[in-house]
């Protein structure tokens, strides 16, 4: 049985130290040049450093990979099909079910990978619209010791360092830091510290108890959208620029532990269980609405949030027992508990402004003390499954009953409590029709999150309802080449929708179907070029008493119909470790909002890069170049909120890792 998977990810950072932040960083640089006994001999799963992380050479489909700050693929944790698993929560980390509201530390983790279609039939009870999974390192299989710095876009930086031991191949212990300096083509700045352990041990053959730690301390300027006034969309904006507030803030720490286990006590029979924590403290969370019109003219408001806390508990047990013959029987029970405390926040509004003079300066507003609202969920699931191969078929069905409470508790008012209790189900089939390839169609009836009441919503915070969504798919897998492949899928996906209503309230109200197509081609060309590339059209409508108002669109606005991308990935002959890449990425135009038919137009960014790999001594160095939106297209990007943000400006990234 596979012991639990470990990995890394990075973002953009870095900045100097205080001589308490630099005792992270001063351990791995020593034991780079004086490993210890334990790291003598070390096997290398994976990636373990900033510079030589490429998502490309790690990508299995088109779908979405990110390793660090490096992300490719048609899909990302925001948008996946055209919804958000952030906002549906559905993770698993090291394969255990995981309600995240912090964000993980980077130096934990090997990758970030969302998994739809064909790569998503291996997981036991799937969710309806895919999955996001994170990739915990193991000290046990990479006991290595790195270290890496990184020149960021626009003058940021960041520092990591890992140090991986183990002892033998039973027990091992990882520990890692980053320390970051964020700037952005605006102007805006922030740094954070992140500190994170795993601690493993393995007791007997096909087992594996994974313990971790992690905290993530956080400051940055504030948040900013921007909302269209008129019929036009406005220029672009001028960069940098004053956007915030000299005052504005967005602070807090995420905070993530727990613990997940596996165990094989047969051949037949596969043990597992798991208990993680997740928390967000928010100190401020200041958010600047623009309102501007086509000459760039316009008003803002600027919000400032009192304090609020979120944290979750996921519990799971599970068992999986090979009958006789060539079926599996498996089953899961799961529990979450959620909770979330918040207090209206206050604004201050700028009635004029130009955006090319940026933002005049403002007091920021009183902050009285106000009772929280208290927003609580339970949720239990038990669910059995069954799965069975053939010759060339195999049947996989699972049933689940959840209970799930929400407790609503706003100051000086009564409790109110809802309560669902759906069925839920999950079945799939996969025929192999030839040696090369593979047809597959699912069917799942999963219980989701909605997410939370946008910024610029009336009820701003507001936790919605949990939902049930319902997918079908079907699809195909196959080896155009034994180096190369291609998958191809049809999906529809349904579930209650969330939109404004008259009176500027973000809530639920009637029903949203998403169908697209996809494709994904992976794999050499050659020996020396690897190429990832995709294709998705989605067709995204809602319906309801809203829509039939006019007070929705029918057409869902943020949604691009076509997404593509390209990635060529070049060994160069004859220079031993130097390879260049190259991506192209599209998207489609997108509706702005539903009062009108106004779109942002479509956009395309290319990227370029190149990385040398290298030895000195016992040292393995990587040092890795990276060009984003080379030819800097500046495009506003239509949001699900009825909002504007922008494509990424052009960047240099340079990094050098070590590594032993």
């Amino acid at each position: 049985m596979a012991s639990a998977r470990f990995e890394i990810d990075r973002r953009p950072g870095g900045s100097l130290f205080s001589a308490t932040k630099l005792i992270g960083f001063a351990a791995p640089l020593y034991i780079l040049v004086n490993p210890p006994i334990a790291s003598a001999s070390t096997v290398q799963t994976g990636p373990t450093g900033t510079g030589d992380a490429r998502a490309a050479d790690r990508a299995d489909d088109a779908f979405g990979v990110r390793i660090g700050t490096e992300q490719i693929g048609l899909y990302s944790e925001t948008l996946v099909r055209g919804l958000n698993l952030q906002v549906s929560g559905n993770y698993r980390l090291a394969g255990s079910y995981f309600v995240r509201v912090g964000n993980m530390v980077d130096p934990l983790l090997s990758g970030v990978t969302t998994r739809v279609g064909y790569n998503a039939l291996g997981a036991d009870f799937a969710s309806p619209t895919g999955l996001v999974e994170y990739g915990l390192r193991s000290p046990i299989d990479s006991p290595q010791t790195s270290v890496s710095a990184s020149l960021m876009p626009y003058g940021g930086n960041l520092l990591e360092g890992t140090i991986a031991l183990a002892d033998g191949s039973r027990r091992g212990l990882l520990i890692g830091g980053q320390s970051s300096y964020f700037r952005s083509s605006s102007g805006a700045r922030g740094q954070s510290y992140r500190f994170g352990v795993i601690g493993e041990v393995r007791p007997v053959a096909d087992s594996s108890i994974a313990a971790f730690f992690s905290i993530n301390d956080f400051d940055f300027d504030g948040n900013y959208n921007v909302a269209v006034r008129g019929e036009r969309l406005p220029p672009r904006l001028k960069h940098p620029n004053r956007l915030f507030p000299a005052w504005g803030d967005h602070d807090g720490q995420d905070i993530n532990a727990g613990i997940v286990s596996r165990f094989a006590p047969t051949d037949r029979l596969s043990l597992m269980g798991s208990l993680i924590y997740s928390r967000l403290d928010l100190n401020a969370a200041d958010f600047v609405l623009y309102s501007l019109q086509e000459d760039g003219t316009g008003s803002a408001s600027i919000t400032v949030n009192r304090p609020r806390d979120a944290d979750a508990y996921a519990g799971a047990v599970g068992a999986s027992w090979k009958a006789s013959g060539s079926g599996r029987f498996f089953g899961e029970i799961r529990m979450r508990r959620t909770y979330t405390a918040f207090a209206p926040a206050a604004s201050v509004r700028v009635p004029i402004l130009d955006q090319d003079l940026g933002l005049p300066d403002v007091a920021p507003p009183p902050l009285p003390f106000l009772p929280q609202t208290l927003d609580r969920t339970r949720q239990i699931s038990a669910g059995i499954g069954y799965e069975h191969s053939f010759a060339r078929l195999r049947l996989k069905g699972s049933l689940q009953k959840a209970h799930n409470k929400r407790t609503f508790s706003p100051p000086g008012l009564p409790e109110s409590a809802s309560v669902q209790s759906p069925w839920l189900y999950d079945l799939s089939a996969a025929a192999a029709f030839s040696r090369y390839w593979t047809a597959f169609a699912t069917w799942t009836r999963g219980l989701e999150d909605s997410g939370v009441a946008p910024g610029n919503a009336a009820n701003a915070n507001d936790v919605l309802p949990v939902v049930v969504a319902v997918q079908q798919e079907i699809g195909a897998r196959g080896a155009i080449t034994p180096d190369f492949t291609l998958i191809a899928s049809a999906y529809t996906i349904s579930k209650p929708a969330a939109g404004f209503d008259a009176n500027g309230a973000y809530g639920l109200s009637g029903n949203l179907r998403h169908r697209g197509l996809e494709l994904s081609l992976t794999g050499k060309l050659v020996p020396s070029l690897r190429m990832v590339a995709g294709l998705a059209y989605l067709d995204a409508s809602r319906s309801g008493e809203q829509v039939r108002r006019g007070i929705q669109s029918r057409e869902v606005p943020g949604v691009s119909d076509v997404t593509a991308l390209a990635n060529l990935n070049w060994s160069v002959p004859g220079m031993n470790g130097l390879s260049i890449d190259g991506q192209a990425n599209y998207a489609s135009s997108r509706r702005v909002r539903s009062s009108d038919g106004l779109r942002a137009p479509g956009y395309a960014t290319f990227d370029v890069g190149a990385l040398k790999s290298f030895r000195v001594g016992g040292t393995d160095f990587s040092l890795r170049a990276r060009i984003v939106n080379i030819f800097d297209s500046d495009a506003w990007v239509a949001q699900r909120s009825e909002l504007l943000d922008r494509v990424l400006r052009r960047s240099i990234r340079l990094s050098l890792t070590a590594r032993r």
